[in-house]
């Protein structure tokens, strides 16, 4: 019992060995300087003026590494040297044409290209007169297609004509046998235009009768003969339909 209340030492207790004073520390050197220090006789120190920041100077240029210039031995054709050869009259590569060569270059087939000078399709290409004579060929054959189709369908004597292949060996026969088909195609064509007309011109002297005995018949009945307002009268005497025009043009 008499272990038990003996007393524990104080380095053992949780807290463990007791600080020292503070005044017995050791204080590390330069903790406390005189600027820090604070004097109650004396006015606060004066912070000296403070001086704008100052680019720092470039350091001279020291001479770096060599740098080699590029032999024009290993120097493409397409990035020369001077002057590119886009502003040179220069447009090839290699020494400078001759005469000799330039005319030989006109006169080269060079695949997937036009046909040079000289050759015989550049000479119909840029020919004129080629092109003139297949053009009014062309709308000239056309035209008479056209006339032949409209001949043949509206011809009575389509079965008088003679045969093409007579052309080559009977030229004249044939020629002369189309022309006088022909003339009677015509003289048909003439005599159905004319019965046309003396129909129309019946038809016209019908009308005006009829108008004529219809106011005679008024007359005789005392009243009077009223125009219809949508008909007018001709100068022929033929009554018509009045017809709405546009701007005086169109009907």
């Amino acid at each position: 019992m008499a272990s038990l209340s003996a007393p524990i030492p104080r380095f053992l207790l949780p807290g463990g060995v007791p600080r020292m004073p503070f005044l017995l520390r050791r204080h590390p050197r330069g903790l406390l300087t005189s600027s820090a220090l604070r004097h109650a006789s004396t006015k606060p120190p004066t912070k000296p003026p403070t001086k704008p920041p100052t680019k720092p100077s470039t350091p001279p240029n020291k001479p770096g590494p060599g740098i080699l210039a590029k032999p024009d031995r290993w120097r493409p054709p397409s990035h020369g040297k001077a002057t590119p050869r886009s502003q040179t009259s220069q447009r090839t590569y290699g020494p400078k044409l001759t005469e000799e060569d330039i005319l030989r270059m006109k006169t080269k087939k060079y695949p997937n290209m036009m046909s040079p000078e000289g050759s015989l399709s550049y000479r119909f290409i840029h020919n004129k007169a080629i092109h003139l004579v297949i053009t009014f060929s062309i709308l000239i054959s056309l035209a008479v297609s056209a006339w032949w189709l409209d001949f043949k369908h509206k011809t009575l004597y389509y079965d008088l004509l003679p045969r093409p292949s007579d052309l080559v060996w009977h030229p004249i026969n044939t020629i002369s046998q189309f022309v006088h088909v022909y003339r009677m195609h015509v003289a048909a064509e003439t005599e159905k235009v004319q019965q046309m007309r003396l129909q129309k011109m019946e038809e016209t002297e019908r009308r005006k009768q009829f108008r004529l005995e219809r106011i005679r018949e008024a007359e005789e009945r005392g009243e009077e003969y009223i125009e219809d307002p949508r008909y007018y009268v001709g100068e022929d005497g033929v009554r018509r339909r009045k017809v709405k025009r546009w701007f005086g043009i169109w009907e």
